[in-house]
């Protein structure tokens, strides 16, 4: 007994030293995103502009949901990039405008994201940065394989990240509060338009890349990994 009562005040600091730099680490972040200057983390429930307040798991759930969807646009936005990089200039005007308008669409998902981290008050993930490099190397080496081999990417990507969206509305779906309809609409839309781009990538031939299969659920499984990590990181 006196050992522990002894171990309790360095127990006590050392989660107080945690809790210090886990918000040292999120005011870091904060500070060198835009759309995230008024981020500021809270040990109390968090409320939308002060409008809404749910139970305990309806708002763990939410953060989950926002934290996630933020990061996976971030690494959609990505493998775009890393694509465009490795086949925008190789002369083929309409692949490179289909890549052009997917990452636009993505960079707008993107921007609602962050919109939502705001307005939710939620911990954006730490593997931010991780999601960024990930999607960068993804899309780069897809590219590398071939036009059809990035194709197969986006179908493998888009076709994880549809269901995810649909799962996330279902369950948004039993929450009836007003004040959440702005998100839903939020998800579907960019539901929508991940579905918009699963179909293109069919259309430009990702089911024809060698090795499709192994390809296509390689990086399927590996975004459903991404997903689980990123909701509670």
């Amino acid at each position: 007994m006196p050992l522990i009562a002894a171990l309790r005040p360095t127990a006590a600091r050392a989660v107080a030293s945690r809790n210090i730099s886990f918000r040292r680490l999120q005011s870091s972040y904060a500070a060198h995103n835009p759309y995230l200057k008024d981020f500021v983390y809270k040990d109390a429930v968090r409320v939308k502009d002060g409008a809404l307040t749910l139970p305990k798991d309806e708002h763990s759930m939410i953060d989950r949901f926002i934290r996630v969807n933020q990061a996976g646009e971030t690494a959609a936005v990505s493998i775009y990039q890393g694509q465009m990089a490795i086949l925008g200039n190789r002369g083929d005007i309409e692949l490179k405008k289909l890549l052009e308008h997917m990452r636009e669409q993505e960079v707008v998902h993107l921007e609602i994201m962050d919109k939502h981290i705001v307005d939710f008050r939620v911990r954006p993930t730490i593997l931010q940065p991780v999601a960024a490099v990930g999607g960068y190397i993804l899309g780069a080496t897809s590219a590398l394989l071939g036009v059809k081999s990035a194709m197969t990417c986006t179908e493998a990507v888009e076709t994880r990240i549809g269901m995810h969206y649909n799962d996330q509305l279902r369950d948004l779906h039993e929450l009836k509060y007003p004040q959440l309809d702005g998100l839903k609409q939020s998800i579907a839309k960019c539901r929508d338009e991940e579905l918009e781009h699963l179909d293109s990538a069919v259309d430009h031939g990702s089911q024809m890349a060698p090795l499709h299969k192994l390809q296509f659920e390689l990086i399927k499984g590996g975004c459903g990994v991404a997903i689980w990590l990123c909701e509670r990181i």
